[in-house]
């Protein structure tokens, strides 16, 4: 097996959670190019009163995109599509968090089999396996919405965000990143105006 030199995987580390992460982000990177994901981009803004972010266990990516969305005073929840309920979020969630002005000591984890849909729902996927997921559950209540995140980010295309959970600092750092960018052009495009966002 041929081993990657140490600044290539760093860099892959960094920017995109490891060699794997990094296949599966080019994988659905050459989908996006080809417009695979245009139908995320659908969503009607005005119809909009909930906004529901949603990963697998609910304890880092979607309750940092909660807690963000409603510093901005947009309502939001979070939830997991495989959530141990009543858990904590992760420490270096919260670590990373707070680093970027958000407190996440007082969430707990929930499922979304828990979580009440109703009309005006948007479901907000970062990968999207999940968002198809998300999608065959939206059919079943009417006025219920699905999008990818990344797709109201500057690189649309990179619409694979991986799991933080159990990597490194600089990953997290890195993905609260790209999630900022993502709540930012959805917050734009439900107002109207840019959030005051202090530390991006």
């Amino acid at each position: 097996m041929r081993v990657l030199p140490d600044a290539v995987r760093n860099y892959l580390a960094w920017g995109y959670g490891g060699k794997r992460a990094f296949l599966a982000a080019m994988w659905h990177t050459g989908w996006a190019s080809i417009g695979a994901f245009n139908s995320y981009r659908q969503v009607r803004w005005r119809e909009v009163s909930r906004i529901v972010f949603v990963c697998k266990g609910n304890i880092c990516r979607s309750p940092y995109a909660e807690h963000k969305f409603r510093a901005w005073g947009a309502k939001a929840v979070s939830a997991g599509l495989l959530a141990d309920a009543g858990k904590p979020a992760a420490l270096p969630a919260q670590q990373a968090a707070r680093r970027r002005g958000i407190d996440l000591a007082v969430h707990r984890a929930q499922a979304l089999s828990a979580l009440s849909l109703t009309a005006g729902d948007l479901l907000v996927a970062f990968e999207p396996g999940h968002a198809k997921t998300l999608s065959a559950l939206a059919r079943k209540q009417a006025g219920v919405q699905v999008t990818l995140l990344a797709l109201w980010s500057p690189n649309p295309r990179l619409v694979y965000l991986h799991d933080p959970y159990g990597l490194s600092e600089n990953y997290f750092e890195r993905c609260y990143q790209r999630i900022d960018w993502g709540l930012t052009g959805m917050f734009e495009r439900i107002s109207g105006a840019k959030p005051a966002t202090g530390n991006r």
